[in-house]
C-alpha cells in the first residue's frame, strides 16, 4: 500500500493507494472528482497538481495526449497532471497532490 496526501481547499486527506491502480481510483475512494470521461483522459476532470517537485520527476515524461487535454485547461501549470493517467506505484508512496480550485 501507498500512502499519498490529498489536498482539496483548506481540507487534507491520507490516501491509501493500491499498487497499480490508477490515482484517479485512488482519490475516489475518499474525494469525489467528476471524470465526465470516466477515466479515459479527455476531459480533464480529474486533473491535479504534483506539489513535491521529486515526484514530478518520478512520473516521468507526459504523454501527448495528457498534454493535449492539460493544455486546454484555464488552470493548468507545469506541475498538473491527469489522475487517470498515473499508474500507482511504490515509488510514489508520500506524494502529495493538490486539487485544483476551480
Amino acid at each position: 500500500m501507498v500512502k499519498i496526501t490529498l489536498k482539496s481547499g483548506s481540507k487534507e486527506f491520507e490516501l491509501v493507494a493500491e499498487v497499480g491502480e490508477t490515482l484517479l481510483a485512488s482519490i475516489r475512494k475518499v474525494f469525489f472528482i467528476f471524470g465526465g470521461c470516466s477515466g479515459v483522459g479527455v476531459c480533464g476532470g480529474c486533473h491535479v497538481y504534483i506539489t513535491s517537485p521529486e515526484f514530478v520527476e518520478k512520473l516521468g515524461d507526459i504523454s501527448a495526449e495528457e498534454r493535449d487535454v492539460l493544455d486546454a485547461l484555464p488552470n493548468g501549470q507545469h506541475n498538473s497532471r491527469l489522475a487517470c493517467y498515473i499508474r500507482i506505484s511504490e515509488e510514489l508512496d508520500g506524494m502529495t497532490i493538490t486539487i485544483p480550485e476551480m
